[in-house]
């Protein structure tokens, strides 16, 4: 889940305080709406041309960045979900982000295999983008197998992954992590709808349209290493969400959770640039 979605899916106003805060952030965000290629020459500006560009093909083509220096550990950085709705009553025509800030944490990554996916239909036009794919199954398995796929791909030429997931980007890492049979050495979440749910039951969301059982991803990695970084200024995923998953799993210690002094999208550059390369452990 990211900014955007936070605006449409609210069935009812819960208390003033969270309205003025939806308020505040369609406010801020609704001035900085680029054009398609507006928001891909951004994205071109960031690059500099240090990654090169791939787009896996399949029911839904995702676009990629990759720098690639040899067949070793390889990092994987998932957007989140973009400009998916114009504001709460109206779906974007293209979910490409303003800001892509999975990106920009992927550049500041100096490992030399670092790879940058999209999510479906960002930075890419086909006759397969429709509306529903960005606004209702971002969790299907219809989008889920799509990166389950590139996955196998990459992990075909590089000897394990390690997963970072942005937002509603975190999603996809962790569903990722639970596939049995591939070589994930461990996960880590930024500002992350971790436990997508929960996220819905805590503000009274509509629910999300999926074939994937949510509710098993995060048991199915618990032996895994990971850390779930969550901003103290966020006004987009609460911070319940995280220290309710911080207590669900208090006892074990492959699981941690992190705040940074960060919102949604600001501060986790500068917190990024010093820490791209803490890797989690189960000690």
């Amino acid at each position: 889940m990211n900014k955007w979605g936070f605006f449409f899916t609210l069935k009812v106003v819960i208390n003033n305080k969270v309205l003025l805060t939806t308020l505040l952030i369609f406010i801020l965000n609704s001035c900085a709406i680029k054009s398609f290629d507006q928001r891909v020459s951004f994205l071109n500006q960031i690059n500099q041309n240090e990654f090169s560009q791939v787009i896996y093909q399949n029911d839904l083509d995702i676009f990629s960045l990759q720098r690639i220096n040899n067949s070793n550990s390889v990092i994987i950085y998932i957007e989140g979900d973009g400009l998916s709705w114009i504001d709460r009553f109206t779906p974007s025509s293209d979910p490409t982000p303003v800001d892509p800030l999975a990106f920009k944490l992927a550049k500041l990554d100096q490992n030399p295999n670092v790879i940058y996916l999209g999510r479906p239909c960002q930075y890419v036009k086909n006759n397969q983008c429709r509306k529903e794919i960005w606004t209702k199954l971002q969790y299907s398995k219809l989008v889920m197998s799509q990166y389950e796929e590139i996955l196998k791909e990459v992990l075909k030429n590089h000897s394990e992954a390690h997963l970072i997931g942005y937002s509603g980007g975190s999603v996809v890492a962790m569903y990722l992590a639970s596939i049995e049979g591939l070589n994930i050495k461990s996960v880590r979440t930024i500002a992350g709808n971790i436990d997508p749910n929960k996220f819905t039951n805590l503000l009274n969301l509509s629910s999300y349209q999926t074939s994937i059982n949510l509710d098993q991803i995060d048991g199915k990695i618990k032996s895994i290493p990971q850390i779930h970084y969550y901003g103290d200024k966020d006004q987009v995923i609460p911070k319940e969400i995280h220290l309710n998953y911080q207590n669900k799993y208090i006892n074990n210690s492959c699981i941690k959770t992190a705040e940074v002094k960060a919102s949604h999208i600001q501060g986790w550059e500068v917190f990024w640039k010093n820490n791209y390369n803490f890797l989690p452990d189960c000690y």
